[in-house]
């Protein structure tokens, strides 16, 4: 694409230097870049051209913070005019914290809260409060495989060379193509939050558009196991007759990456500059380590009461199983603590007598570090101190 910026700068429109590359191909069958695609590159090609300034704080900020602690990982790439073209990063504490919350990660590129347009791409995890925890970034300069294998690769050998166990991101082919081949034993999933943005174009259309969403989210949100997501996803389906909609199949993922572009509002702006980029991103990681503390004391203080006494089952002359009838709690979005909702459920938590080990349906130990209320209670039931 160097011919397509040279082209670019020299004030021909989109359309003739569209027609010109399809004359040079041989046809438009040998070149699929349409015009629209055409102006997106040119566009990225000339914001990229830089104040050298800019670049060259940044790079100054990097190498102090390279100075100051020996575990802050950088990285960037230039053009064929020398020019910044992509950059990445990774501080102390975001290496620390993959070693602990990185089996499961997010990685979303959709946020372009900068003067240039560029993409700022980050890798999120999830600590043992339920809290976004950021494992590093990039501001990228295209959005094609070549790219994301630059930064997948880079990243997982700043984190010793370990690849995360699942990924989440959004429905992008460039994006699963650098997966497969970087990461080929991770398993990827697409994050719902991409979805459910997708939901009224896809479904809009339907007469019963609020009905169905609404049997969607019951689906998504109010299941505990396969067999109960697998259930409620089949009766919407077949009430509402969308067996033939190719999109809705296999939707099955989480939500995390509306949380964090709205955290990043918060320190970044439109007219943020590269070098205030990156300073404004340690200040955001500074907020959210504060969080995490204060989460551990809140821990330590507070305890969520079971709402009924629970029935015993024996599974076997090890196993004891447990129904539990509490109520769903959720997440306040403003507070991030857990509120009761008038809903109740039953929960089922196996104990087994001799090991002293435990796992309810909630499976809030399995996604967040966390025992849940459901086991300590069972534990409390059988004497269990430690």
């Amino acid at each position: 694409m160097r011919g397509v910026t040279v082209r670019g700068s020299a004030s021909v429109s989109i359309p003739q230097i569209h027609s010109a590359i399809v004359a040079e191909r041989n046809g438009v069958e040998n070149f699929s870049v349409s015009e629209r695609q055409l102006r997106n590159v040119v566009d990225k090609e000339k914001r990229l051209k830089m104040m050298e300034g800019d670049a060259n704080a940044m790079a100054a900020y990097f190498h102090r913070m390279s100075t100051d602690n020996q575990n802050f990982f950088h990285l960037r790439r230039l053009n064929d005019d020398e020019r910044l073209k992509d950059v990445m990063w990774v501080n102390s504490r975001s290496r620390a914290a993959y070693i602990e919350f990185g089996d499961v990660l997010c990685f979303d590129s959709t946020y372009l809260t900068n003067r240039y347009l560029l993409p700022f791409a980050n890798f999120m995890g999830v600590n043992h409060h339920g809290q976004s925890v950021l494992l590093g970034c990039a501001l990228i300069s295209h959005e094609d495989a070549e790219m994301f294998e630059w930064v997948f690769t880079n990243w997982i050998s700043c984190m010793g060379g370990k690849a995360p166990s699942g990924i989440l991101t959004n429905q992008d082919a460039a994006m699963k193509k650098a997966i497969v081949k970087v990461m080929p034993n991770t398993r990827h999933r697409w994050c719902l939050w991409h979805i459910l943005n997708k939901l009224p174009l896809k479904l809009g259309g339907y007469d019963k558009y609020d009905e169905i969403k609404q049997a969607l989210l019951r689906a998504i949100y109010d299941s505990y196991t396969v067999e109960e997501f697998e259930n409620s996803w089949n009766e919407a389906i077949d009430a509402y007759n969308l067996g033939e909609n190719a999109w809705l199949k296999g939707m099955r993922s989480t939500q995390r990456v509306e949380s964090m572009n709205s955290f990043f509002d918060k320190y970044l702006k439109k007219q943020t500059r590269l070098y205030e980029f990156v300073q404004q991103y340690c200040k955001a990681m500074e907020r959210r380590a504060e969080d995490e503390k204060q989460a551990d004391a809140d821990s330590a203080r507070f305890f969520h009461q079971l709402v009924s006494d629970f029935p015993i089952e024996l599974v076997d002359e090890k196993v004891l199983e447990y129904t539990i009838e509490d109520r769903v709690w959720v997440r306040d979005p403003n507070t991030h603590k857990d509120i009761p909702t008038r809903r109740k459920r039953e929960y089922e938590v196996k104990y087994n007598s001799n090991s002293y080990e435990a796992w309810c349906v909630c499976k809030l130990m399995e996604s967040s570090g966390i025992i849940c209320r459901h086991i300590i209670a069972v534990f409390e039931k059988n004497d269990v101190e430690e």
